[in-house]
């Protein structure tokens, strides 16, 4: 379709035109005929209307902090003139290499090209580029533009950051929470290897009481039968307790304590996981949302996938009352449980209340249990641009003392990450000793 510029160009023609033939001038006759030729060029040279594009797409899930390129193939088969690309990105994702804008003039030959840019995404989540957005215009703006989106939309599903199980993996020690790795379930198929002999509870088998044992309890005056126990195959289990809250999200858009709770999740449940314990998981503030205690890759691809769509919640059920749902499966497990979690939190006391929740089961149970607490501390990850925002830090370092030292006396061992100072990684190791 022609512009208003067809209308001046026709215009000057008709003018020039009318004043050669009063004037009888041949010379001013030839130009006018200018506009015109110049119309019907337009006519004839019409800009590019067919653009196909092809995108490679992004195979496989992609972790926080790594760079995806974008690949487009592109083709123009006909017309002339400039033609602008554009393909629009997530507000939250980065351009690293190249640029998601590209303009290339297109002559009377097919055109084909290889488009490409690199984008960094340092948020976790589900993300859609969309079609790539094409404008051809005429090149003497004589034809209106033409616009149209080809290609194919790409999927990016971004999960929380894994911490280097490569690292922990080769070095000897065990852990400050006296959870070595070679600790077997209480739950699984019996071996040979005796245990001890206990008290018979609901669910034992007939055939586990120790007759001999029971019997000569008996004649001390005790009437309630004893079992053997035996050591059973498989490792022990672990527990996660995830604070969902809206208070996590102190931070920036991009990086934020609930982002960095997601990153320690999920690196603790990959590095459980790669060595043979069943891992389960509890997020509250959001729902009640349970993962049940598996173990092998699968579990941990769940995991993952339910940590990219996972959103904070307004404050709902406190930890205490997490660990009482959880209540059949900590008391039959006893797995090591940890909990993920912010003490400069306006409900951090509430953290004292779940611990004692596990202490309560810790003194029901005949052997303890371990229990950590993951602190991400929101006062370190907000920018601080002046003196007294540093000096808030330290007064808010104070605050938390007490609250660390009332878990310490419970039994619950303490990781205070900063994840500006080091990775999770390294903090992790902290937890570790040399044999």
């Amino acid at each position: 379709m022609l512009t208003k510029k067809v209308i001046g160009f026709l215009g000057l023609f008709g003018g020039v035109f009318v004043l050669a033939l009063l004037m009888g001038n041949f010379i001013l006759l030839s130009f006018s005929l200018v506009p015109l030729f110049t119309v019907l060029l337009a006519i004839l040279l019409k800009p590019p209307r067919t653009v196909k594009i092809e995108t490679r797409g992004v195979e496989g899930p992609t972790w926080v902090g790594d760079v995806v390129e974008i690949v487009h193939q592109v083709v123009i088969e006909d017309g002339i003139g400039p033609v602008v690309l554009h393909q629009k990105l997530p507000d939250d994702f980065e351009l690293v290499k190249g640029n998601n804008l590209k303009v290339c003039w297109k002559d009377t030959d097919r055109k084909s090209f290889a488009w490409a840019y690199s984008i960094r995404c340092p948020k976790r989540g589900k993300y859609t580029l969309p079609q790539v957005n094409w404008e051809s215009r005429h090149f003497l703006g004589l034809i209106q533009t033409s616009r149209g989106s080809s290609g194919s939309a790409v999927e990016i599903e971004v999960r929380p950051k894994i911490l280097n199980v490569k690292r922990i993996r080769g070095t000897p020690g065990v852990a400050l929470t006296s959870y070595p790795v070679i600790d077997i379930a209480r739950i699984g198929v019996p071996t040979t290897d005796f245990r001890e002999i206990r008290e018979y509870r609901q669910g034992d088998p007939i055939k586990a009481i120790n007759w001999k044992v029971t019997a000569r309890q008996a004649g001390k005056g005790t009437l309630w039968p004893l079992v053997n126990d035996f050591e059973v195959e498989g490792k022990k289990a672990v527990w996660i307790f995830l604070d969902a809250a809206s208070y996590m999200e102190v931070g920036t858009t991009i990086e934020s304590s609930f982002e960095y709770a997601l990153e320690a999740a999920s690196g603790v449940a990959l590095h459980y996981l790669e060595r043979g314990y069943r891992v389960g998981a509890y997020v509250y503030h959001d729902e009640r949302k349970l993962y049940y205690p598996d173990s092998g890759r699968r579990q941990f691809n769940r995991l993952s996938r339910a940590l990219t769509e996972l959103r904070t919640s307004p404050a709902g059920d406190e930890l205490s009352q997490a660990i009482e749902r959880c209540r059949s499966y900590i008391l039959g497990l006893r797995p090591l449980c940890i909990i993920i979690s912010r003490l400069d939190g306006p409900l951090s006391k509430a953290l004292i209340d779940g611990v004692k929740k596990l202490a309560e089961f810790r003194r029901r149970s005949r052997r303890r249990f371990p229990v950590m607490v993951i602190d991400i501390p929101g006062h370190e990850i907000v920018p601080k641009f002046t003196r007294y925002e540093r000096y808030a830090v330290l007064l808010s370092r104070l605050e938390t003392r007490p609250l660390k030292h009332a878990l310490l006396r419970l039994g619950a061992s303490v990781l205070e990450w900063n994840p500006r100072q080091e990775s999770f990684a390294a903090a992790f190791l902290k937890q570790v000793r040399r044999r």
